[in-house]
Parts: C-alpha cells; sequence; structure tokens
C-alpha cells in the first residue's frame, strides 16, 4: 500500500501502485471483511473501504496497513465475448496516438485478454484492464501499445454500446451518457438488463474478450427506463397526486451494498427528514414516502388516513369543499367555499376522503418529506423503491393523476419520533458546512502550507441553478455581490496538475474540478469521480447540504473527524 487517506467520518481510501495490486486488496477484503465493513469498492489505484461507525473507521486504519495479499488473477470469474464493430469515432485517431495503424489497433484490442476490474460511472459500466497487468510482475514484453488519453473535452453524448479506451482501460458504454473517452467501436451486448439475477453483464474478476464483427451494429438508446407504479384498484387508493409541483419523487433509505455495479446508494437526499416522518406516522424508517422539491405538491385523499410532513419550512393546508348552505345555492348545483384548516408541519394529522393537502413553497430549505401510515406501494429495484435520477434506476418522477395505495396496515402507533429534525438554511445567512479534509486536499497543498483549504473556507459560496440530486454546485461570489465577480484564476487552485485515475467517492465528497469552484456531492453522485476531493461533508451536516435552495450562500469549516472540533 502506497498511503492510506481519510475519506470523511466513516471511510478509508487505501492507494496503491498498480492496479494488480487494487485487485489483490479488494479480493482479501471481499473474502475476509474487517470489523464494522459495509463496502469495499476498487477503482483504478485505490479502494475505498466504509465502515458502520466512525469508531471502526478508526481501529481499521492500523489493519489496513497490515494487510499484505498476493497479486493474481481471479479464479472465480467468468469469461464474457462482446461482438464488436470497429467503426468508433476515434479509431484513427487513437491508432495514431499509439503508434499503430487503424487495423494494427483492432488487432491487438481484439486479441487481448481484458481483465475486469471495477464498476462506476455508470451501471453496468465496467473498467477493464489487459490481463497482463493483474499480476504484480509485469512482463519485459507486455505486447501493451501504451496509455490512450481522455478527450479534452468530453463529449456531451456517448451512444448506448460504444466502446472505448482511456488511459490503460477498455469500457463499453451501457447507455446514452456524456463520457471523455476514445471511441473505437460498438456492441450490442446487453450490458446492464435489471430483469437479469445479475443486472451487470460483466462483473469484477470476469474477463473479457472483444471479438470484431463486420456487420454494422445498431444500438437502442439503452437508458434505464424508470420502472412504472403498477395501476392500482379503485377500491385499494388511498392517495391522489393532483399537481407533483416541480419535482416529487418516490425515495426511501437508498439501496446500498451495490457500488461494484457502478449503482450508488440513492435514497432520499435528506435521510435524517424521510426517518423522521415515518416514524411519525408509526412506519418502518426505510417506508417509501414522497421527496418534494420547492413544494406544489397537491394531493388528493380517497381513505382516511394519517400523514405527516417534515423537512423544508412549508405551510401545509388542508381544503374541504362545503356543502351548499341555501336551497337556491344547492338547485343551481353551486358549491359552497371551501373550507380550509391548516395543520403543523412535523406531526401527524388525520385526513380524511374528499379532502386536499397542498405544501406551499418553503420559506426555509428546499425539500420535504411527505409520509402516509401504511406506507407507499412502489416497485422496487435492487431492494429499493428510491428514484436514481442519475443511473435512471427505480419509479418515475411523480406525475398529476398518479394513484397510489398502501404497502401495509396503518399504524395505531403515531407521533413519536427519535430522530431530531433536520437543521435547516436561515435566509440572508451563510451557512456553514463542516468538513474532514481529505482524502486528496495535498492536491492543493504548498510545501508548508495549505493555500487551497484556506480559500475554500475563507470565501462564500453561492448555490448554483445547476444543483439536483447529484450535487450542490457552488460558484464563488462575495456576500455584497450575489452574482460573484469575474476571476482570472480558479478560486481554489491544485498545486498538483496530473491527471487523478477515477477513484471511488462517497455522499457529501467536496470535488473540485479544474473551474476551482467546488460541488458537493449528494445521493446521486456517481460511484466513482475523476477530479480530487478536497474533504468530505460530515454525516451530521448532510441533511443541511440537501436543503440549500440556489442562491443561498455558504461557508465552510474544516473539523476534526471524532470529535467534530474546528482545525
Amino acid at each position: 500500500m502506497e498511503a492510506l487517506h481519510r475519506a470523511g467520518q466513516r471511510a478509508l481510501l487505501a492507494e496503491f501502485a498498480s492496479p494488480a495490486d487494487v485487485l489483490a486488496f479488494h479480493r482479501q477484503l471481499s473474502a475476509t471483511p474487517l470489523p464494522g465493513q459495509l463496502e469495499a469498492v476498487p477503482a483504478a489505484r485505490t479502494v475505498l473501504v466504509a465502515f458502520r461507525t466512525r469508531q471502526q473507521a478508526r481501529e481499521a486504519q492500523r489493519q489496513l496497513r497490515r494487510i499484505r495479499p498476493k497479486a493474481g488473477a481471479s479464479e472465480t470469474g467468468r469469461e464474457i465475448e462482446l461482438r464488436v464493430h470497429y467503426d468508433g469515432a476515434d479509431l484513427d485517431s487513437a491508432a495514431e496516438h499509439l503508434g499503430l495503424s487503424p487495423q494494427g489497433l483492432i488487432d491487438w484490442h481484439s486479441s487481448t485478454r481484458w481483465a475486469a476490474a471495477f464498476g462506476g460511472f455508470a451501471p453496468g459500466f465496467t473498467y477493464c484492464l489487459p490481463e497482463q497487468l493483474v499480476t504484480r510482475r509485469r512482463p519485459r514484453k507486455s505486447g501493451l501499445p501504451g496509455p490512450v488519453p481522455r478527450l479534452e473535452t468530453p463529449r456531451t453524448v456517448v451512444p448506448a454500446g460504444a466502446v472505448g479506451l482511456a488511459g490503460e482501460f477498455s469500457a463499453a458504454y451501457p447507455r446514452s451518457s456524456p463520457g471523455g473517452w476514445q471511441l473505437i467501436g460498438t456492441t450490442d451486448a446487453a450490458l446492464w438488463d435489471i430483469s437479469r439475477p445479475e443486472p451487470a453483464l460483466i462483473r469484477a474478476g470476469d474477463t473479457v474478450r472483444y471479438r470484431p464483427v463486420a456487420e454494422r451494429i445498431t444500438v437502442s438508446a439503452g437508458a434505464q427506463q424508470p420502472a412504472p407504479v403498477p395501476p392500482v384498484p379503485a377500491t385499494d387508493v388511498v392517495l391522489e397526486v393532483l399537481s407533483p409541483g416541480p419535482q416529487t419523487l418516490l425515495q426511501d433509505l437508498g439501496r446500498p451494498g451495490h457500488s461494484e455495479l457502478g449503482v450508488p446508494r440513492s435514497g432520499a437526499a435528506d435521510l435524517q427528514a424521510l426517518r423522521q416522518v415515518n416514524q411519525l406516522v408509526g412506519n418502518p424508517q426505510e417506508a417509501v414516502g414522497f421527496e418534494v422539491l420547492h413544494g406544489g405538491l397537491e394531493l388528493a385523499v380517497h381513505q382516511i388516513s394519517v400523514l405527516a410532513v417534515t423537512g423544508a419550512e412549508s405551510r401545509l393546508q388542508i381544503s374541504t369543499p362545503s356543502v351548499p348552505e341555501t336551497s337556491n345555492m344547492a338547485s343551481h348545483g353551486v358549491p359552497g367555499p371551501e373550507q380550509i384548516r391548516e395543520v403543523p408541519l412535523r406531526a401527524p394529522f388525520l385526513i380524511y376522503p374528499g379532502e386536499r393537502l397542498r405544501l406551499s413553497a418553503p420559506s426555509r430549505g428546499l425539500r420535504s418529506y411527505v409520509a402516509v401510515s401504511g406506507g407507499l406501494a412502489a416497485p422496487a429495484v435492487l431492494g429499493s423503491s428510491a428514484t436514481d435520477l442519475l443511473s435512471g434506476l427505480g419509479p418515475a418522477p411523480v406525475s398529476a393523476g398518479q394513484c397510489f395505495a398502501l404497502v401495509g396496515a396503518p399504524s395505531g402507533f403515531v407521533g413519536i419520533a427519535d430522530v431530531a429534525r433536520t437543521a435547516l438554511p436561515e435566509p440572508g445567512i451563510p451557512t456553514t458546512l463542516r468538513f474532514v479534509p481529505g482524502p486528496r486536499e495535498e492536491w492543493f497543498a504548498s510545501k508548508h502550507s495549505n493555500p487551497g483549504l484556506a480559500a475554500l473556507q475563507s470565501m462564500t459560496w453561492t448555490v448554483s441553478e445547476d444543483s439536483n440530486r447529484v450535487g450542490t454546485r457552488l460558484r464563488a461570489a462575495h456576500p455584497e455581490d450575489p452574482d460573484g465577480p469575474e476571476h482570472s484564476e480558479p478560486p481554489v487552485q491544485r498545486t498538483r496538475q496530473e491527471e487523478l485515475p477515477s477513484e471511488p467517492v462517497v455522499r457529501g465528497s467536496i470535488q473540485i474540478p479544474p473551474s476551482g469552484e467546488p460541488m458537493v456531492f449528494l445521493a446521486d453522485h456517481p460511484v466513482t469521480g475523476g477530479y480530487p476531493v478536497i474533504g468530505v461533508v460530515v454525516r451530521e451536516d448532510l441533511g443541511l447540504a440537501a436543503q440549500l435552495p440556489p442562491g443561498h450562500q455558504v461557508r465552510f469549516q474544516a473539523v476534526e473527524p471524532y470529535t467534530l472540533d474546528p482545525l
């Protein structure tokens, strides 16, 4: 092991000199997990090891450094063959870079045995290495032509089925997505199919062979389609969505344990608020509820129900149509005025058939969570009904006219919640997010100081309109100038300029792209990332980070990971 870095409070990032060491270390941890180990996620030169508690992560540091695995190919993998028509847009330029003819590149690529190393970027996207590189001792004449650089400007759309090269890796895109790899061909293999027992065609430990074919291959868009919510019999309908507002999603606690497939945990952006709202209505904390972005959700109730709402500070109004008071009005079919009552946040309330609940735009915060006693019935993907907007997994966003039934019986035990409410941003006052430096804070350091960490903490940042469930994007802004000054240089500058091999990232990671403006990863973040992470927002502030509205100002404070004392 070259180094061991802290990645937040409950994870460690082990760094190695070669992919062979990564694979051997990952096999060792998979076969013999450490106490409290939740996941071991491999990448190009690193393995992320996540633990259940801070103390277990702390105790694991010495144990991880003592591991001495033996390198060698996995004995449990399968051999996968992919048909490839070599028609990629970058075939000629990639061949020229490697000093080969296009046919020479095709011959090398198709004759090489590729070892599946790790998943990432998207479900079913598997990074593969030439098999020669999975042993510690590289042969003198390996026949490897050398690494292939990524495109200087990534494509906004790479078609599904595209086969590409980047660095020493080869991979195929399971769905249409942005990407910066050099494209050399097309395959029609079903790389990701949620209907299979093992959705990913290629998994770490498998061997991949590319077989050239002469016929042109046409591939559909390949995007994972959201799971439709099955129609609900009229007698079972409990809630009907009249308006979803700007965006309403079905969320639970997510689908942990699938990072090796390129699938993030996802789940509620503010997990604390979802746990609280489920407890208030007597549901298990993992029950499915609505995640409402910026209010506007309007529900009609078909059966007497107990609901609760947590998260953002919104007004909750229940409207009940009144019976006409005069026979003259009644004879003309004129409805009486609506009766409107308000119900409190963070408390269960009864709502009756024919009544409607509406959430106003929040005065504080961004996301509200609505739960109904009994839990919403929704289809599950990989054990979760969470909607993952990055991966395209889970139910489609909620739409007007959708009806929902309950998954279980309403509970008689309501109104008790031992989960504290999520802190919400105060309008007009910058919100401070605490973070643990690392794993790549040294990429922003000089010999005797860390100007990158200093810049991150000294500046006031503004939440961008481009923020979403993948991450909160921040731009530099002075408190008196919400539009932000023009910067001739990145506000947070790297002192190391080489390319960072893709490595695993955790929720709360503060990634610094070349612009120097940070992005805080939220629920739907990618499993791996290629920009250095200067720090990780502490778990206690992740719900707050998910509640920051566009235009709000943010500051950062580095803290010690176990006591949260300022550094």
